[in-house]
């Protein structure tokens, strides 16, 4: 795929997560879990914003630019303009769906863009480009990460809060 197939593949798969994350985030009851895809939402929409900047400058010939500067475009390039689709996209997370099986679709989406992102940076030369790509792949790994946690913790009943923690270890 040339650049900008990759920043479209990657603009869609922000934009999707982005809905996705506000949905779940609607649909939850539980405080702490609405923080969560709350939180998701703002790094998607970080995401999204580096992508519609690379978009923005490769499209008007400047070819890839900082992420910074990608960030300072980012506002030139509305992603409802590219898929208007997203504008009246239903519910995303199945009604009846539990909140394990929601944090397992987001689990295979955030696979999905890491995939996507980690075989462009392999893929890129040095430079803006690969940087933006091993970024966003680091951040898709971590949302997985993350969201792996997360559900290890709803399934078993809060055992990762001590996963960081080193405990004493007492012998009977």
């Amino acid at each position: 795929m040339d650049v900008i197939e990759v920043l479209k593949t990657g603009m869609s798969t922000e934009l999707w997560g982005m809905r996705f994350y506000q949905q779940a985030a609607a649909r939850t009851l539980d405080e702490t879990g609405k923080t969560v895809f709350e939180t998701l939402v703002q790094e998607e929409q970080t995401h999204l914003d580096i992508i519609c900047g690379q978009y923005a400058a490769v499209t008007s010939g400047k070819g890839c630019v900082s992420m910074a500067r990608a960030k300072e475009l980012a506002a030139t390039v509305d992603p409802l303009d590219i898929f208007p689709e997203a504008k009246t996209a239903g519910e995303l997370i199945p009604a009846e769906a539990t909140d394990e099986q929601a944090l397992q679709m987001a689990m295979d989406f955030e696979r999905r863009g890491y995939d996507i992102y980690a075989k462009a940076a392999a893929e890129a030369e040095a430079g803006d480009v690969k940087t933006m790509w091993g970024f966003l792949a680091t951040a898709e790994d971590k949302h997985f990460a993350f969201l792996q946690e997360t559900l290890e913790y709803l399934t078993t009943n809060g055992v990762w809060f001590f996963d960081e923690q080193e405990l004493p270890f007492f012998e009977g």
